[in-house]
C-alpha cells in the first residue's frame, strides 16, 4: 500500500481556525486512519488524533480498545486547572469519526471500518467501484454515530453486530489499477454527488499533485455552492498486487 496523496483544506483556508481532521498512514503496517473531530465538541482534534494513532497501532477495535483511547484522552487534560467554562465544555465530551483501513495483500483485500461519515472509495483507474459507509450522497444529511470521550455514548461498540454494521471488505483481485480514496464528509458528499450526476469529481481528485491544488479545488467548489464549508481532507493510496500480508486483519 503506497500513499500517493495527502492533504487537507480547513474551513477557512486563510483563517486561524483549527483543522479538526486528523490522519495517520503507516506503509509498514499497511494501515491508514482518517478521523474528523466534531467542531462543536471540546478539543476534538486531540480526540481525533488519539483514535487515528491507536487504530494504526492496533486495528482490533473493541470496547476495551475504546476505553483505552478514552483513558489516554483523560490523561492529557488537567480538569482542575481549567476555567469553569472549559470544565463545562470538557464534561460535554469530545466526538470524532473513525475511518480505519487495513490492507491484506495476501488476500488482495482491503478491510474498512467506518464509524461516522468519513468515506472510503474504491476506484479502478478513475472509475468508482464501491464506497463505504455510503453510496448515496443523501446519507450525509443524517446525524452520524461518533466515537465519544463519554463512555455512555459508546454502547454501540459492544453490540454483537458492530463489525457487521460498520465493516466492509473491498476486493482488489479483479481490478486493473486499484486506488483507495479516503475523504472526510464534505468532500465525500461532493464526490458522490459528482459521480451520481456523471461529473468528473473522482478524476479531479486523482489528478491532484499538491495540497495547494486540493485547496484550490475545494475553494472553487464551495464558491460554486457544490461543496459544504467544512474541513476537507483527502488521502489516496495505491496497491501492489500480490506479496505477503503487511498487516493484520481487522477481525
Amino acid at each position: 500500500m503506497r500513499l500517493l496523496f495527502e492533504g487537507s483544506c480547513p474551513k477557512d483556508p486563510l483563517g486561524s481556525d483549527i483543522n479538526e481532521d486528523r490522519r495517520v498512514f503507516d506503509a509498514a503496517r499497511g494501515a491508514l486512519a482518517l478521523c474528523d473531530g466534531a467542531s462543536e465538541s471540546f478539543n476534538s482534534s486531540v480526540w481525533a488524533q488519539i483514535l487515528a494513532d491507536k487504530f494504526v497501532a492496533d486495528p482490533a477495535v473493541t470496547p476495551d480498545w475504546l476505553a483505552g483511547a478514552v483513558a489516554d484522552y483523560v490523561s492529557r487534560h488537567d480538569f482542575e486547572s481549567m476555567s469553569w467554562s472549559r470544565q463545562a465544555s470538557y464534561e460535554r465530551g469530545s466526538f470524532s469519526t473513525l475511518l480505519g483501513i487495513q490492507h491484506i495483500p495476501g488476500n488482495q483485500t482491503i478491510e474498512v471500518l467506518a464509524v461516522g461519515d468519513s468515506l472510503a472509495v474504491l476506484a479502478d483507474g478513475d472509475k468508482l467501484v464501491a464506497s463505504w459507509p455510503f453510496s448515496d450522497p443523501e446519507r450525509f444529511k443524517e446525524r452520524p454515530t461518533l466515537f465519544a470521550t463519554l463512555p455512555e455514548h459508546n454502547g454501540f461498540v459492544s453490540d454483537a453486530d458492530f463489525w457487521t454494521m460498520r465493516g466492509r471488505h473491498f476486493e482488489l483481485g479483479m481490478l486493473t489499477n486499484p486506488y483507495l480514496v479516503c475523504v472526510t464528509d464534505a468532500l465525500g458528499e461532493w464526490l458522490l454527488r459528482q459521480t451520481q450526476s456523471g461529473g468528473d469529481g473522482l478524476a479531479k481528485l486523482l489528478a491532484l499533485a499538491t495540497e495547494e491544488d486540493l485547496i484550490a479545488l475545494v475553494v472553487e467548489e464551495r464558491a460554486a455552492g457544490r461543496m459544504r464549508v467544512d474541513d476537507s481532507t483527502l488521502l489516496i493510496v495505491a496497491f501492489d498486487q500480490g506479496g505477503e500480508p503487511d498487516g493484520l486483519p481487522l477481525v
